[in-house]
């Protein structure tokens, strides 16, 4: 299978937005407010597991995650997690790393605590050193919540973006890998997808590893459901 870059995936996008669903109560609002919706209204409990609020970003700023994780925990809590919603496809290696000089890359080890890292402060992360996907992850403030089964809990995720068909105009629902430069030829609906071609499709996710190596959203099992009344 050719590879793909999603570099033009922008200009392919039915709309596009910063909006995300609160995961906690079905609020939808943008990126920045929903840092500030979480902090204010779920960021609190009487007594509980001191955390912090990440912010988690693609490279395309379609794509973004806020998460809790307690601060004693480890930053492979983090990578264990983000694989699962977003980029797990062959077992790639990935790495956490100093985003502050892009050149050269000083990785941080896994085992470090986020208790380290101060509000304000941000980690770069890397999947796959060949067809990299590439994140930024910001420690968005600081909270209090009761205990949970999972260390790392999925707070809020952005929409997901729509992409046009590039042969009808209707929304698609598959990316084509065969044609990596050519970006008239990259996105299909299922009723313009050629099954002689099958070999080249991938679905289209909410990831930024969309139609990148073999990745097809197996492992994401973090579609947003309303809640109904709230919590």
């Amino acid at each position: 299978m050719i590879l793909v870059t999603t570099a033009d995936k922008g200009s392919k996008m039915m709309a596009t937005n910063n909006n995300g669903n609160c995961y906690l109560c079905s609020e939808t609002l943008g990126k920045t407010a929903m840092k500030n919706h979480l902090l204010k209204k779920h960021g609190a409990s009487d007594a509980g597991q001191k955390c912090y609020l990440l912010k988690v970003e693609g490279s395309y700023e379609d794509y973004w995650l806020y998460l809790d994780v307690p601060v004693t925990a480890s930053f492979s809590t983090l990578d264990t997690f983000l694989r699962k919603i977003w980029l797990e496809c062959c077992g790639h290696m990935s790495s956490f790393f100093n985003p502050d000089n892009m050149m050269y890359r000083s990785e941080i080890g896994k085992s470090r605590k986020w208790e380290t890292l101060a509000v304000g402060e941000k980690i770069g992360y890397q999947y796959d050193y060949g067809s990299t996907t590439t994140m930024l992850v910001t420690v968005a403030g600081e909270t209090i919540r009761t205990a949970q089964k999972s260390v790392v809990r999925l707070l809020a995720r952005n929409v997901p973006p729509v992409f046009q068909c590039t042969v009808c105009g209707k929304s698609a629902s598959l990316v084509c890998t065969a044609y990596p430069f050519d970006s008239d030829n990259q996105f299909l609906c299922d009723s313009c997808f050629d099954e002689n071609e099958d070999e080249y499709m991938l679905p289209i996710t909410n990831s930024p590893r969309t139609g990148i190596c073999a990745y097809d959203g197996g492992l994401d099992v973090f579609e947003f459901k309303p809640l109904h009344g709230g919590s």
